[in-house]
């Protein structure tokens, strides 16, 4: 009997010391806002077991997925959460990241959809879903989505606007060019005047000392009705200023179109203020508020036709929007 009554009181005494799925899940906080996040699986997974409808850990432990990579564990929480509660904002917004982490862009946007019904003030899920606009070809969509998440404070989508959409405020015009993601461009400087807007993007980590390849987006605003050769011109004799030796090479123009544009190459084998080569592939559009300057260079002193032909083809890629 003895045994058997020690038995007893040991097990009474434990019960009353058991600890409940909120003191796991406080417990779980506790060691994921410490960035223990194996503790705090630890106990998100002691808090399920002790009440499987609570939603917040399965949120919680999906959070703790993405935070360490696991994005198909990820998935399967954020869906049960979603299935406790179908309208979890952040459950949908975790799980579109999950799925851009693998790929599944069609998914994703299905989640940044609803998030945005459920609360269309939610800014990173604008930026998100204007950056997969983005890579659809849809820019036009992609930039308002961009333009929104800035108006509520994302401080992301102002660098995406610059880079993507040639910034102006929603409602004008904006010029648009897709720079690849898969050439890794990255906005480098922005800079924006009375008269005038320009965004500099650089490739590969690369920097202004040691950069390569250069794109340049230029907005010059209140430039309108300008011909194609004489906006040419312009450019032209800017780089001989330094260059008096520059190969100058038409390549194409439309002034028949709604917006005129022109395309042109620069190439320079040392320019005197460098002393390194330079050649500039231009893209001149005229736009019914702002003239557009976009040019593509390399530290070459000639682009060859293959690369020509990429960026050619890059830069009829281009739109103008008007919001």
């Amino acid at each position: 009997m003895k045994n058997l009554f020690t038995i007893i009181l040991v097990t009474l005494i434990l019960n009353g010391f058991a600890q409940t799925a909120q003191d796991y899940l406080n417990l779980g906080i506790e060691k994921h806002n410490n960035q223990d996040y194996k503790g705090a699986l630890r106990e998100y997974n002691k808090a399920i077991v002790k009440d499987k409808k609570l939603t917040v850990a399965y949120y919680n432990r999906g959070v703790v997925k993405i935070q360490i990579n696991n994005y198909e564990g990820a998935l399967e929480d954020l869906t049960e959460v979603i299935k406790l509660d179908e309208n979890y904002v952040d459950a949908y917004y975790n799980r579109a990241f999950a799925y851009v982490k693998l790929e599944e862009y069609k998914k994703a946007k299905k989640d940044l959809d609803k998030v945005i019904d459920l609360d269309n003030t939610f800014p990173n899920a604008l930026t998100l879903r204007g950056q997969l606009f983005i890579m659809q070809g849809d820019a036009e969509n992609g930039c308002r989505d961009f333009q929104n998440a800035k108006q509520n404070g994302d401080a992301e989508a102002d660098q995406l606007i610059k880079q993507y959409c040639n910034d102006l405020e929603l409602g004008g015009e904006m010029m648009m060019l897709d720079w690849p993601d898969s050439e890794d461009w990255k906005l480098a400087n922005s800079q924006e005047t009375d008269q005038m807007m320009m965004v500099e993007l650089l490739r590969n980590n690369e920097t202004f000392e040691n950069w390569t390849e250069i794109g340049t987006m230029q907005s010059i605003k209140g430039a309108t009705n300008i011909p194609m050769e004489k906006a040419m011109k312009l450019m032209v004799d800017q780089a001989k200023e330094t260059c008096p030796d520059a190969e100058i090479n038409f390549i194409e123009k439309d002034e028949t179109t709604e917006y005129p544009w022109i395309l042109f190459e620069i190439n320079c084998i040392s320019y005197s203020d460098t002393k390194e080569p330079e050649s500039q592939l231009y893209y001149l559009v005229q736009g019914k508020s702002s003239l557009y300057v976009n040019f593509r260079a390399i530290k070459e002193p000639m682009i060859d036709d293959a690369t020509k032909t990429k960026w050619i083809e890059f830069f009829k890629s281009g739109k103008v929007l008007n919001q």
